[in-house]
């Protein structure tokens, strides 16, 4: 089993955030897909009251997949939300894991980033023995400095509430979330900006822009050459965080499943499948073998 979290100045690929519309009827679509959905939860900060926003996740053994919707209250989280749905349906938050979120927070304004105050993020999460509370300190720089989407550095201080083992075996094989693909104008430039966000020195990769995390995969490319890298889809807007790959146990099995479900799937090059957005709330799916990545 790998670690759950990073230690020392290890940066992980933590979760990407999908924006529903409907928090209470989009999740549905993907249990249908055989996702193992956690239950659903509201986010509030510690020191500010609620967020507007509440979540569903499909834990992993090495990340996990949020189901983003809006709890009713008026916040700049959730007009942020309203806004990337706006734009297009999908995926709209990039999360990295890290084992000191306040040196991180501190050392923004050295990267060339003004940070947000820092969010001491608190949710209930119900366990075999009861409701616990789930603590996470988060970092986010000022809005518009990423226009990616929501990005963001976080602290665990309570991974076993949020990986809890009944939560992490998924129908559909899935085993860990492997990388992140995003389509930018300008590859270089968005890859040495995300690699001063995180601390990381120059990225790699070469013209695919690949920023070095220590678990998972960052990879930006231009829109262009975005249907090259995903038979034929184009960017609705640009940036665009087009996709997230997952492992799975064994591809001919997440075939089947899915074959036995009418669930739609494209084959990609590599022995790799996709399943397209328009069968996963915008989000582009890819499936691989551990030994075999994502393709880009």
């Amino acid at each position: 089993m790998p670690p759950l979290v990073p230690t020392g100045d290890q940066v992980f690929l933590d979760h990407v955030g999908l924006f529903v519309p409907d928090l209470e009827a989009s999740p549905d679509r993907y249990a249908d897909l055989g996702f193992n959905l956690t239950p659903p939860a509201r986010h509030g900060d510690a020191g500010a009251g609620p967020s507007g926003t509440g979540n569903r996740c499909a834990m992993f053994g090495a990340g996990y997949l949020e189901i983003l919707g809006s709890t009713g209250e008026d916040t700049p989280l959730a007009r942020q939300l309203r806004a990337g749905l706006d734009r297009y349906p999908g995926l709209h938050l990039i999360a990295f894991a890290v084992a000191d979120a306040e040196a991180h927070h501190e050392a923004l304004p050295g990267r060339g980033f003004e940070a947000q105050a820092m969010v001491r993020l608190r949710r209930s999460v119900p366990t075999e023995d009861g409701e616990a509370t789930a603590c996470f300190d988060v970092v986010r720089p000022l809005p518009g400095s990423m226009p990616e989407g929501r990005i963001q550095m976080l602290t665990h201080h309570t991974p076993e509430l949020v990986w809890q083992p009944r939560y992490r075996d998924h129908a559909n094989g899935a085993l860990a979330l492997s990388s992140v693909l995003v389509a930018v104008d300008d590859v270089a430039e968005a890859a040495a900006r995300f690699a001063r966000f995180l601390g990381r020195g120059s990225p790699s990769g070469g013209e695919r822009g690949e920023v070095a995390l220590d678990r998972g995969r960052l990879a930006f490319v231009e829109p262009g050459r975005l249907g090259a890298k995903l038979a034929g889809v184009a960017a609705p807007s640009v940036p665009y965080i087009a996709a997230m790959s997952l492992e799975t146990a064994g591809l001919e099995a997440t075939k089947r499943y899915f074959d036995g479900r009418d669930i739609p799937w494209e084959p990609l090059d590599g022995g790799r499948i996709r399943v397209p957005g328009r069968a996963a709330l915008g989000a582009h799916l890819v499936f691989h073998e551990p030994d075999a990545g994502p393709g880009w």
